[in-house]
């Protein structure tokens, strides 16, 4: 994509308009069943929405693996105890979607299972099944962390919160 497509991709995706394809309703749905999932492993789950991204940021050509990185430094999701944090990271208005996890899981966990639950997330996006495409990624990315970092019978308090960023 060119960079005027790209612009006009970003203005024509404002927060308002990408809010209708999330409800508040299942968005909460999603939430409950993040803190279900890490009553099952050590990891700490979050999800970001982005609509789009600023004209500055296009102009300077800001990608989606930057500007997720630049979230879960934004969100602490690199400061858990376990250092098992996981960022799934969407751009609307790109259509991308990215996985950022802390250094805890990054050496157990190869990094085309995380491509996987991305190209999992996209698939559904692309038919527009969003909340779908939210469900299944979440589900994917719990059976990852019970199998490499399954919780016991450790107690665990819940580091981050749960809910699902539109931005």
């Amino acid at each position: 994509m060119n960079l005027l497509e790209r612009l006009w991709q970003h203005w024509i995706h404002p927060r308002f308009r990408v809010e209708r394809y999330f409800p508040q309703s299942e968005l909460q749905i999603i939430s409950t069943q993040i803190a279900a999932s890490e009553q099952n492993h050590l990891g700490q789950i979050r999800f970001v929405v982005e609509s789009s991204l600023s004209t500055a940021d296009i102009l300077n050509r800001l990608d989606a693996k930057t500007r997720a990185r630049q979230w879960f430094s934004r969100l602490n999701v690199w400061d858990t105890e376990q250092n098992c944090g996981v960022l799934v990271y969407i751009n609307f208005a790109d259509r991308a979607v990215e996985i950022v996890v802390d250094r805890g899981i990054h050496h157990r966990v190869d990094v085309d299972i995380w491509q996987n639950i991305c190209t999992l997330i996209q698939h559904e996006f692309i038919q527009e099944h969003y909340i779908l495409g939210l469900k299944q990624g979440l589900e994917a990315i719990d059976s990852v962390l019970q199998k490499h970092f399954p919780r016991g019978d450790a107690a665990k308090e819940n580091e981050l919160p749960d809910d699902v960023i539109i931005a």
